[in-house]
C-alpha cells in the first residue's frame, strides 16, 4: 500500500533510508550520477515531507548547479533525469521488489516518491537489529561491478559451483556482522569532519572507489574469494574492505560509486576523491602509490617459491625488511602489515587514500583505521590542508583468520 509520508515513524524513515542505501549501491544506480544524485535528493525532501523543493527549477538549482532563473523548457535535464531514475527505480523493484520491506518508486508526471510496504510487514512492528541484518545481508550482491546495458527486468538463477555458493553464504553473515557493527562504531558527520576525510568530503564531488579484482582461481586459494555475476572475482578481505568504507560513506551521505581496478581507466581518477582498496591486485595502487617513502616490496612474492612474502619497505632504510609477511596456502601467519595513506596525486589532480594489505587480512585492518573514532582523531590536524600527504603503516594481530586491533609502527606525514 502507498503510505502517507505525513505520518511515517521513525522506524519507518529507518527502513526507508535502508532499503535506499541498498537502491544506491546496486549496479542500476551505480552506472548512472546524474539519477544517483536526483535520486538521492528526492528522499531527502520526501523524508522531511517539504514538497515546495519537488518543484523543477529548484531541483535543477540544487541538484544539477543551473542558475535559479534558467529556462526548464530549453534545459529538460530534471525531466529527462527524473524520466531515467523512474526506468531505474522500475527496473530494481522488478528484480529486488518482492525482497524489501518496502517498494520505493517515482510516480509519473512529477517528482515525489512513493513508498510502498509490503502487506504484513511493518517496520514499526519489527525489532531494528533485525531488519539491519536482514538488509545487510542482502548487501553483497549489489556490490559487485555491472556494465548498464547488461542490467534486465529480471533474471533467472544460474547455477553456481557448489564452493561459490558456500563462500557467498558465509561472505553474506560476515558482511552482516560487519555492517551491522560498523554502524555501532561510527557517529554519523563527526567523524566525516576528522581531519583525514574532511577535504574529500567536503570536496562537493562523488568519490570514485577502486577494488582489486582477484587473481584465477588456478593462481589463488578459492576460499578466499567471491565470484560475481558479472566474471568478476573479488577477494572476501577486500570487500570487507569495502564494506567499511561505503558504510562509513553512507552514513556520512557521501556520494560514491565503485568499479575493480580491471574496469577503471585514468579519466575515472582524475580530479576527483578517490579510494584505492588492494594493492597486489589493483593496478592503480600499484601505479600510484610505488614511488611513495613506505611501499610494498613484492620480489620474494613469487607463486613457485615456497617461502614467498611480502614486505613493506622503507625507501630512507632500504635494507630492514622488519615488516614481512609470509603469503600463500602454506604461509600462515599470526600477523600481517598494511598501509593507510592519503596523498594529492600530482598524476590524477585528486586526493587519493588507500588502504592495502601485505597478507591475506592487512586491507581489511587498514579499512578499519580509516574508520572508526579512536584511529581517526589520533591523526595530525594538519590533514584538513588537503596538500598535506600522510602514510601510516600497521600492524595486525591475526586470530583465526580475523584481524585484531591494528597498531601504528610507523607514520610519515609530509
Amino acid at each position: 500500500m502507498v503510505h502517507d509520508r505525513s505520518v511515517l515513524t521513525e522506524a519507518e524513515q529507518e527502513t526507508i533510508r535502508h532499503a535506499a542505501s541498498q537502491i544506491l549501491v546496486h549496479p542500476i544506480f551505480r552506472a548512472s550520477e546524474r539519477s544517483t544524485k536526483l535520486f538521492r535528493y528526492l528522499l531527502e525532501r520526501a523524508l522531511l515531507n517539504d514538497d515546495e523543493a519537488l518543484k523543477e527549477r529548484r531541483i535543477g538549482n540544487e541538484v544539477f548547479g543551473r542558475e535559479i532563473s534558467y529556462d526548464t523548457a530549453d534545459d529538460p535535464i530534471v525531466r529527462n533525469a527524473a524520466s531515467d531514475t523512474r526506468k531505474r527505480l522500475r527496473q530494481y523493484d522488478a528484480e529486488r521488489g518482492s525482497e524489501v520491506p518496502v517498494h520505493i518508486l517515482l510516480g509519473a508526471g512529477g517528482y515525489a516518491l512513493d513508498f510502498r510496504f509490503n502487506d504484513g510487514v511493518r517496520p514499526s512492528e519489527r525489532e531494528a537489529a533485525g531488519t539491519d541484518l536482514i538488509l545487510a545481508a542482502k548487501a553483497p550482491a549489489s556490490l559487485l561491478p555491472e556494465s548498464a546495458d547488461t542490467v534486465a527486468p529480471s533474471r533467472k538463477p544460474s547455477r553456481l559451483p557448489w564452493w561459490i555458493a558456500a563462500v557467498a553464504m558465509v561472505a553474506c553473515l560476515v558482511f552482516a556482522g560487519a555492517f551491522f557493527w560498523q554502524r555501532h562504531q561510527m557517529r554519523v558527520g563527526a567523524l566525516g569532519e576528522t581531519p583525514l576525510w574532511s577535504p574529500m568530503l567536503n570536496s562537493g564531488k562523488e568519490i570514485f572507489i577502486c577494488l582489486g579484482h582477484a587473481q584465477s582461481p588456478e593462481r589463488e586459494n578459492p576460499t578466499h574469494e567471491l565470484a560475481s555475476v558479472g566474471m568478476q572475482r573479488i577477494t572476501i578481505t577486500d570487500l570487507k574492505a569495502y564494506t567499511n568504507i561505503s558504510g562509513f560513506l553512507q552514513m556520512n551521505k557521501q556520494a560514491f560509486q565503485m568499479r575493480t581496478d580491471n574496469q577503471t581507466t585514468l579519466l575515472d581518477l582524475r580530479d576527483r576523491p578517490t579510494v584505492l582498496i588492494g594493492i597486489m591486485n589493483n593496478q592503480w595502487s600499484l601505479k600510484l602509490t610505488s614511488n611513495l617513502r613506505y611501499r610494498f616490496d613484492f620480489s620474494e612474492a613469487d607463486i613457485n617459491n615456497p617461502n614467498r612474502a611480502v614486505s613493506i619497505v622503507d625507501s630512507e632504510h632500504p635494507g630492514q625488511r622488519n615488516w614481512r609477511v609470509r603469503v600463500g596456502s602454506d604461509g600462515a601467519a599470526d600477523s600481517d602489515y598494511a598501509i593507510a595513506g592519503r596523498l594529492l596525486d600530482p598524476v590524477t589532480g585528486g586526493l587519493i587514500l588507500y588502504v592495502a594489505g601485505a597478507g591475506t587480512v592487512g586491507t581489511q585492518a587498514a579499512s578499519e583505521f580509516v574508520t572508526q573514532e579512536r584511529f581517526l582523531k589520533s591523526l595530525p590536524t594538519s590533514l584538513k590542508n588537503p596538500r598535506t600527504n600522510i602514510q601510516v603503516v600497521i600492524k595486525t594481530p591475526i586470530f583465526g583468520g580475523i584481524p585484531g586491533t591494528p597498531e601504528v609502527v610507523a607514520t610519515h606525514v609530509y
